[in-house]
C-alpha cells in the first residue's frame, strides 16, 4: 500500500519529493514474496516447476498489464498527435515484451527530467519489465541449486544456504555495478537491470533466510519494523528528484527499511502498525498492481485534455481508482484466481449456459460505465471551435493604422513575399522532418548534443569545418545555443569550406565564470570554471579583432531593439484590447490572476514560494550572463561582417 500510494503522489503533485522510491520498496516485496514461493515448490516437489511458476507469472501480470496497454495506445491515438501516437505504440510493444527499461534507456529518456508534454504514458513499465527479467533467471539458478542438492542428498537446509550464497553474490556485485554506473551514466543507471537487480536480491535473501528471521525475539521485532519505517519516511522527504547517487548508494535506504518491515514480520502477524494492518489498507494492496499501472497513463494523457488545478486533481484520483478498482475485480482477479478447467466446454454446453441475473447487472452495470466513460472523453476531446467576434463589434472596429516602414532591400523584399505566401496558406506543408517529430525529438543531433556535456566535450569532436576556414565562429551558451548549433553546423557544410563552427554550449546551464551547481542543486560541477575560461581565452585570440566603434553600435543596436520590442508589444495590447471592447480593469483582473499563478500574491503554496525564489535566482544569474551573451552576439557578428585579412 505505502509503496503505490507514494509513486501515485509523487507523480501528480511531485511530493513527497522522495516518492519515486516506492519502487524500490516494491522490488523488496516482490523478490521476498516470490522467492519464498520458489523455494516453498523446490522443497515440496524436490525441484522447481517452470510450468507452474511461469504460467503463475502470467495469470498475475499479463492479463491487467495487456489490457492497460491496449487502452492507453488507443488513447495516445484520440488524444495526441500522430507522432507521438506511433511512439507509444513502439513503447507498448516493448513493454508487452517486458523491455521497456531497456528500450527507454536506449533513447536516452531522463526518469527526472520528463514533462508531461513529452513523457512516453507507458514509462511507468520500466519496473515490471526489470521484476521479471529477473524472474526469468532466478527460478532457473534454484533449479540448478536443487537438482545439485538431490545429487548430494542434501536437506532444504543446505539448498536454502546455498541460494543464499549465490544471491548474496549477486547482491555484491549488482550494487557495486550501481553504484559504478550511477557515477559514470546516471540517466541510464536508473533503468539498467544489473543496477537494479541487487533491491530484488535483498527480499531474496530475506526469503533464503527464514529460519534465522523466526529465531528474532518478540520483543525486538517492533523496534525493527519501526526502525524500517522510519528509513522508508525519511527516504521519502530527504531524497529528491534528480538525487544524485541514485539508484546507488541512496536507494540503499529504501531497501535497507523494508528489509527490516519484512524481517519484523516474519513468524506471523505482528500486532502493531495498525494503520498498515486494516481492511482499508488491505484492500488497497490487493488493487495496489492495477492502480500502479492505470495511475502514470491517467496522468500524461488527462494532462492534454485539462490544466493543472483542483479539478485536475480530483479527476486523476477518481480515474486512477475507479479504473483500477475496476481492473482489479473484472480482469485481474477473475483471471488469476479462474479454474481453466472449467472453459473446456462443448458447443451444445456453452449453448446451454445460462448467466445468473446477478452476473447479467454486474455486466450491464460495467456495460453502463464504459459507455459514460466514452462519452464523457469523446465531450472532452471534441475539437474546439475559434472564437469569433460579434458582427457589431467587428464592424466598429477601425482598421489600425500601418507604422511606418523603412525601405528594404531585394533581400528583405523577397522575405516579405515569402511571408505574404505563408500567410495564404490554408494548411501545413510537407516538411521534413515532421513539426511533431521535430517537436518531440533531440534539439540537435546527437554528436552536437553531446558538445553540450562538459564530460563528453572536446575540442576536436565539437569543431566542424576547415581549419584554414576565413570565417569562424563560436557557439556558447545554453540549450537554446545548443538548438542553434545544429543549422550552424550544416551551413558550414555547404559553405565549401570558407567557414567554421566550434560548438561549446551546456544544456541547462548558463555561460559564465561562476560555479555552477549540478541537477542536485548541491555539488558543484567542477570542470565548469575551467571549461568556460578556456572558451574566454580561445575567443581572445582569434585572430581578427572587431573596433570598438563597432562593439558600441552593435551593442546600442541590440538594447534599443530590446526596448522597441517591449514597448510596441504593450501598445499593442492596449490596442487591440480597446478595438475588442475589454476594459483596461479586465486587464487589471488577469494581470492579478497572472500574478497568483507566479506565486507573487496570496494563495500560492510554499513550495511554490520556493520554486518561485529559486526561479528568480536564475534570472539574476542570467541577466548577469546576458551581458556576456551580448558582447559575444556583438563580436560573432564583428567576425563575420569584416573581410578576412591575414
Amino acid at each position: 500500500m505505502v509503496a503505490v500510494l507514494t509513486v501515485f503522489a509523487n507523480h501528480l503533485w511531485n511530493w513527497p519529493s522522495g516518492g519515486f522510491i516506492g519502487v524500490d520498496v516494491f522490488f523488496v516485496i516482490s523478490g521476498f514474496l516470490i522467492t519464498g514461493n520458489l523455494l516453498r515448490d523446490a522443497e515440496k516437489r524436490g525441484t522447481v516447476s517452470f510450468q507452474q511458476f511461469y504460467w503463475n507469472r502470467v495469470r498475475r501480470i499479463v492479463p491487467a498489464a495487456t489490457v492497460v496497454l491496449l487502452l492507453t495506445y488507443l488513447a495516445a491515438v484520440l488524444v495526441f498527435l500522430p507522432f507521438r501516437a506511433r511512439e507509444v505504440g513502439v513503447d507498448a510493444i516493448f513493454a508487452f515484451a517486458f523491455l521497456s527499461n531497456w528500450w527507454f534507456g536506449f533513447k536516452g529518456t531522463d526518469y527526472f527530467r520528463a514533462s508531461t508534454d513529452t513523457v512516453s504514458p507507458l514509462q511507468h513499465y520500466w519496473s515490471l519489465s526489470i521484476e521479471e527479467q529477473f524472474y526469468f533467471v532466478w527460478p532457473a539458478l534454484i533449479f540448478l541449486i536443487s537438482v545439485f542438492v538431490l545429487r548430494k542428498a542434501w536437506t532444504h537446509q543446505h539448498r536454502m544456504q546455498l541460494a543464499a550464497a549465490a544471491m548474496g553474490g549477486i547482491v555484491a556485485v549488482s550494487l557495486g555495478w550501481a553504484i559504478y554506473r550511477t557515477h559514470t551514466a546516471a540517466i541510464a543507471a536508473y533503468f539498467d537491470t544489473f543496477s537494479r537487480v541487487w533491491e530484488l536480491g535483498v527480499g531474496a535473501l530475506l526469503a533464503c533466510s527464514v529460519g534465522l528471521l523466526e529465531r528474532i525475539p518478540t520483543a525486538l521485532k517492533p523496534l525493527l519494523s519501526w526502525a524500517g519505517l522510519g528509513l522508508i519516511v525519511a527516504s521519502l522527504f530527504l531524497l529528491s528528484d534528480g538525487a544524485s547517487g541514485f539508484p546507488a548508494p541512496w536507494a540503499l535506504l529504501p531497501v535497507a527499511g523494508a528489509a527490516l518491515v519484512i524481517a519484523a514480520g516474519v513468524g506471523g502477524e505482528p500486532q502493531y502498525q495498525a494503520f498498515l494492518r486494516n481492511p482499508l489498507s488491505g484492500y488497497i494492496g490487493d488493487v495496489s498492481y492495477s492502480l500502479y499501472l492505470v495511475h502514470w497513463p491517467i496522468i500524461v494523457i488527462v494532462a492534454e485534455l485539462m490544466n493543472s488545478g483542483p479539478g485536475y486533481d480530483l479527476a486523476i484520483i477518481a480515474l486512477g481508482f475507479g479504473l483500477a478498482i475496476a481492473s482489479y475485480h473484472f480482469v485481474e482477479n477473475p483471471l488469476r484466481k479462474a479454474d481453466w478447467s472449467k472453459f473446456r466446454y462443448t458447443a451444445h454446453e456453452i449453448r446451454r449456459r445460462r448467466y445468473a441475473p446477478q452476473k447479467s447487472i454486474e455486466y450491464a452495470a460495467v456495460a453502463a460505465l464504459s459507455l459514460i466513460a466514452v462519452g464523457v472523453t469523446a465531450f472532452a476531446i471534441r475539437p474546439v471551435e475559434p472564437p469569433t467576434l460579434p458582427p457589431s463589434v467587428i464592424a466598429q472596429a477601425p482598421e489600425a493604422e500601418a507604422p511606418g516602414t523603412a525601405p528594404v532591400g531585394p533581400l528583405g523584399a523577397e522575405l516579405q513575399n515569402e511571408i505574404g505566401e505563408a500567410l495564404k496558406a490554408t494548411e501545413w506543408p510537407n516538411l521534413t522532418p515532421p513539426m511533431e517529430q521535430a517537436i518531440g525529438g533531440q534539439m540537435a543531433p546527437s554528436e552536437v548534443v553531446a558538445c553540450g556535456q562538459v564530460d563528453l566535450y572536446s575540442v576536436e569532436k565539437c569543431t566542424w569545418g576547415s581549419p584554414d576556414a576565413p570565417f569562424r565562429m563560436f557557439v556558447v551558451g545554453d540549450s537554446i545555443a545548443l538548438a542553434y548549433a545544429g543549422p550552424l553546423t550544416k551551413l558550414v557544410a555547404d559553405s565549401n569550406g570558407q567557414m567554421q563552427v566550434h560548438v561549446a554550449p551546456l544544456a541547462g546551464c548558463q555561460f559564465s565564470n561562476d560555479q555552477i551547481f549540478n541537477a542536485d542543486e548541491k555539488s558543484v560541477a567542477v570542470n565548469y570554471p575551467r571549461f568556460c575560461s578556456d572558451l574566454y581565452r580561445r575567443i581572445r585570440n582569434m585572430p581578427r579583432q572587431y573596433s570598438p566603434e563597432f562593439r558600441d553600435r552593435a551593442l546600442r543596436m541590440l538594447d534599443t531593439t530590446m526596448e522597441a520590442s517591449e514597448v510596441s508589444e504593450f501598445e499593442a495590447i492596449k490596442s487591440v484590447s480597446s478595438k475588442l471592447g475589454i476594459s483596461e480593469e479586465s486587464l487589471r483582473r488577469w494581470r492579478r490572476k497572472a500574478q497568483v499563478d507566479a506565486g507573487e500574491r496570496p494563495g500560492t503554496s510554499s513550495s511554490e514560494h520556493a520554486e518561485i525564489r529559486r526561479l528568480k535566482r536564475e534570472v539574476a544569474d542570467l541577466r548577469r550572463a546576458n551581458e556576456i551573451l551580448k558582447s559575444a552576439s556583438a563580436f560573432f557578428a564583428a567576425e563575420l561582417d569584416r573581410p578576412a585579412t591575414k
